[in-house]
Formats: C-alpha cells, sequence, structure tokens
C-alpha cells in the first residue's frame, strides 16, 4: 500500500472562526510564510507519487486540533506540522518528537534541510507536551523551520526551495527520492518506468526495493535497477 502522510501548515483559522497568525515580525506572520513553504512541500511530495493530506489546499482553513483529528480519521501513516519559531528565538531548524519513529523523520528532515538551505540547526528535540505529537495516532513531528526574524530571508526569499528540502527529507525517511534526484554511483536506486527507455513516464526512484514495488503496483508500472534491468513487474488492480 502507498504511503499517506499529512503535511500541515502551522496556524490557521482558530476554533471560533478567527484567523491565528501565529508568531509576527513587522508585517510578516508564521502563518503566511509557513503557507509557501506547505504548499511546495505538499507539490513536490504529489508528483513523486506521495498520496498527501493538508490544509494548505486551502489555504490553512484548519486549527491544529481539526488537522490532528482530521490526520487520525483517515489513517495516515505520519504527520508533519510546519512552523517558525518566534521572534526572539535563535537562528536554526529544529524538528520537534515525541515518539523513536518521530525522531528518525525529524533526523530526516534536519539532514535534507541543512544541506539545501544551508542554514544551521539547533538539534532533534524531544517534546512532550505539545497538543500535535501527543493528539496523533502515527510518527509526527513539528518542523520549526527557522526562527521569524533571524532565518526571515531564507523563510521569504526561498519558499519554493525550503518545501523541496522538506518534501525530500519527507522521502527520504520513507525510503524515496523525487523523479528529478540523482544518486551516486555507487548507490542503487529502483526506477518505476512504463519502460526502461521511456524516461518521462518516471513515477519515482527508491532506495528500497519495496517502496519501489508499490509504486509499480500503483501505476502498473515496472521497476529497474541501475542498469536497466527490471526486477519486477507491477500488479495493478
Amino acid at each position: 500500500m502507498s504511503k499517506y502522510i499529512a503535511v500541515n501548515c502551522g496556524h490557521g483559522v482558530s476554533l471560533d472562526g478567527s484567523w491565528d497568525s501565529g508568531c509576527t515580525y513587522g508585517k510578516y506572520s508564521e502563518a503566511a510564510l509557513m503557507l509557501k513553504i506547505t504548499k511546495a512541500a505538499v507539490k513536490r511530495l504529489r508528483a513523486a507519487g506521495v498520496k498527501v493530506l493538508s490544509d494548505a489546499d486551502h489555504n490553512n482553513n484548519k486549527n491544529m486540533i481539526v488537522d490532528v483529528r482530521d490526520a487520525n480519521r483517515e489513517g495516515v501513516d505520519m504527520y508533519i506540522s510546519i512552523h517558525c519559531d518566534y521572534l526572539k528565538a535563535p537562528s536554526g531548524v529544529m524538528p520537534l518528537y515525541v515518539s523513536g519513529s518521530g525522531k528518525r523523520l525529524g533526523k530526516c528532515l534536519e539532514k535534507q534541510i541543512k544541506k539545501q538551505m544551508r542554514i544551521r540547526s539547533r538539534g532533534v528535540c524531544k517534546r512532550t507536551d505539545l497538543w500535535e505529537l501527543n493528539g496523533t495516532d502515527m510518527p509526527a513531528v513539528i518542523l520549526e523551520t527557522g526562527a521569524i526574524k533571524a532565518d526571515l530571508k531564507k523563510l521569504r526569499d526561498r519558499p519554493t526551495e525550503y518545501g523541496h528540502a522538506v518534501a525530500d527529507g519527507i522521502m527520504d525517511y520513507l525510503g524515496m527520492y523525487p523523479p528529478s534526484a540523482t544518486a551516486k554511483k555507487t548507490d542503487q536506486l529502483y526506477r518505476v518506468r512504463k519502460s526502461w527507455k521511456d524516461t518521462k513516464s518516471q513515477k519515482g526512484a527508491y532506495k528500497v526495493l519495496t517502496s519501489a514495488k508499490e509504486c509499480a503496483d500503483k501505476y502498473g508500472y515496472t521497476v529497474y535497477d541501475k542498469g536497466g534491468k527490471a526486477v519486477y513487474h507491477g500488479k495493478k488492480d
């Protein structure tokens, strides 16, 4: 079965219908800055064949309580909420987790974000007092993308790049890469295509064969190793 994940934008519409901007700095708000990053992450994940539930589809029109409720009801496999830290916070990305799986997801996010955004890390931190971590039935991470003041240029000027880094961290955790990713020559990647020569049909490139098979079954495509040898034929229903 293909993975189904929730990727939500921190803050938005409150329970009483009012707008919750999150932290602010001058004319900038957490909700607005994170919406662009979340949309970019969701778009990249869907392009790679990942099924995503997101409040960013409707401009973060849900509050965090509803986001958690919907994720639990839908039975998603993981939950990521994208935030930024307050005005006086130090620079740096900081994934927050409560479970072992959440910690592993947080480390994957930290790795890709540090690499792609050239931002320092404040560490992958365990928190036991946060609703989005305690109320979810699946591995969850609250991603503090940086400080709204200290990291404003990255958050404001590079939302698409930041969103892609978030998506790549998620896909790293899932054992897959986006279709455009290039692996090291020594790495084995299993590519899912209609045929080996039809590169435009590629749905994904995976480090883990099981993940590649799931994708192949979804589309009825074939899994090829790095040499172009077919190793599995999808069984689409």
